[in-house]
């Protein structure tokens, strides 16, 4: 992530534009990728792309994406949002996590894993982002901005065939 992408990232956190706005913008942004291109597009006029940014996105986020776009930034609107969303989980006092898993896991069992994780890391909630990850073999892994937590079974293979090698 370019420290340009940070410091946009900390504005929209400063401007105060409600989430559901951002996560719109997103939303379209991966929903009609024709739009990221033309707001890239160094051959539109940025008259044109005006036009289009107060035609189609969020009314609170115009002027945003005009800065962005008069700059020729653009093409870092993924990592923006990016790093607005980690701006605001610092913020807020929320963690963020991925949780690798080979079968999805029960709502207790999820429940436990963001009440360690609160507890590990002294923050208020989690956000636990989940993929399935069909190389782990069983088991998961957690992993988090400094640390993984490691109880597949792939991992306990690799150990054991590190340990066996050292030998």
């Amino acid at each position: 992530m370019t420290q340009t992408a940070i410091n946009y990232g900390k504005v929209l956190y400063q401007l105060n534009v409600p989430k559901e706005s951002i996560l719109e913008t997103q939303r379209l942004l991966k929903e009609v990728p024709e739009l990221s291109k033309a707001l890239e597009n160094p051959t539109i006029s940025f008259e044109q792309k005006q036009r289009v940014i107060s035609r189609v996105f969020p009314k609170e986020l115009h002027n945003f994406l005009c800065v962005v776009c008069k700059y020729k930034h653009a093409e870092l609107l993924n990592e923006i949002f990016q790093a607005y969303q980690e701006h605001y989980n610092e913020q807020k006092n929320i963690l963020s996590a991925t949780l690798y898993y080979v079968t999805p896991p029960k709502a207790e069992q999820l429940e436990g894993m963001k009440k360690f994780l609160k507890q590990q890391y002294h923050t208020q909630a989690v956000a636990l982002e989940l993929k399935e990850d069909k190389s782990l073999v069983g088991g998961f892994i957690i992993r988090t901005k400094d640390h993984e937590y490691d109880n597949s079974l792939k991992g306990s293979i690799h150990e054991l065939q590190q340990k066996l090698i050292w030998r």
